[in-house]
């Protein structure tokens, strides 16, 4: 019975002008957080994390990634991975690891900023053996800025 009765909100409901106000100035608010809360997620969309995924395999081997330009053998066990902006003052890291099935080799990974380069777009990456000796191993390179 009481859901088929009149369900207006205008039945017997009045609001001050300060009530107005107060409404109006919480609304405003609000849509001031939503503005920044959007402009906040949009800079998240810069600040993503970079990848790279490589083969490890001879010449260019970059499988897939974000932000990476080319991931290329530049020697037994040795490659360069570059990357669309400057990553210095980021966070890195490897793991060994095949894009495919079977299981990746039990190499080493090791990573370095390529101060060869002006604009510090590269990462020099080792894969080695227990023994010391480089291998050519696939990986999985991130870097979080």
């Amino acid at each position: 019975e009481v859901a088929t009765d009149d369900a207006s909100a205008q039945s017997g409901f009045t609001l001050s002008r300060e009530q107005l106000r107060t409404n109006q100035k919480i609304s405003v608010a609000a849509v001031k957080r939503v503005n920044q809360a959007q402009k906040d997620i949009a800079a998240l969309g810069a600040a993503a994390p970079l990848y790279a995924v490589s083969s490890g395999a001879v010449g260019s081997n970059l499988v897939r990634g974000r932000g990476a330009v080319s991931s290329q053998l530049i020697g037994e066990g040795n490659y360069r991975v570059k990357f669309t902006r400057n990553i210095s003052t980021c966070s890195w890291s490897a793991t060994v690891g095949d894009d495919v099935p079977p299981i990746p080799s039990a190499a080493s990974i090791r990573l370095a900023l390529d101060t060869t380069d002006v604009a510090r777009t590269q990462l020099i990456v080792r894969t080695f053996l227990a023994n010391g000796n480089a291998v050519n191993a696939g990986f999985h390179l991130q870097v979080f800025c």
